[in-house]
């Protein structure tokens, strides 16, 4: 006999979907066992005092906790110094000048700029290019002022 009869087809044909449907099957009951097993709430951080809770009072607010950062910058012999609060604001002093810079979105590192068209543009931790009105782009290096 060269070919398989229409019974023997069937058969096989049956087989295979059979196999097909029954990994699915068993990938689905395994998935909601281990959703039945997990826990509807997660129990809550001791370490977190309740609301109302006079200990909450005494954990200081994580923005009164941060310093500022200064930095000395050189940028192509001008000295700029920069003030950064940890948050989304920078002073910047040049040429006895002081600038109230606010962030602004960037494609990378951090861009400070004011009303009047200056930019301090910072890239790492201590790059940056100081950009002004009427005046040539500077690029800066700068150090920490504690590092002095």
């Amino acid at each position: 006999m060269l070919w398989p009869s229409p019974a023997s087809i069937r058969s096989y044909q049956g087989k295979e979907t059979t196999m097909r449907v029954f990994p699915s099957i068993l990938v689905a009951a395994i998935g909601c066992s281990l959703i039945a097993c997990a826990p509807a709430e997660a129990p809550p951080d001791e370490r977190t005092p309740p609301p109302g809770d006079p200990a909450e009072a005494a954990v200081p607010d994580a923005a009164a906790a941060v310093t500022p950062r200064v930095i000395h910058y050189d940028c192509e012999g001008t000295p700029v110094d920069a003030t950064f609060d940890g948050g989304d604001r920078a002073t910047v002093q040049v040429d006895g000048t002081t600038l109230a810079m606010q962030t602004e979105p960037a494609a990378s590192g951090a861009k400070y700029v004011d009303g009047t068209g200056n930019v301090l543009w910072t890239r790492g931790a201590h790059d940056a290019l100081l950009m002004r009105p009427d005046q040539p782009d500077r690029s800066c290096t700068g150090h920490p002022a504690d590092a002095e």
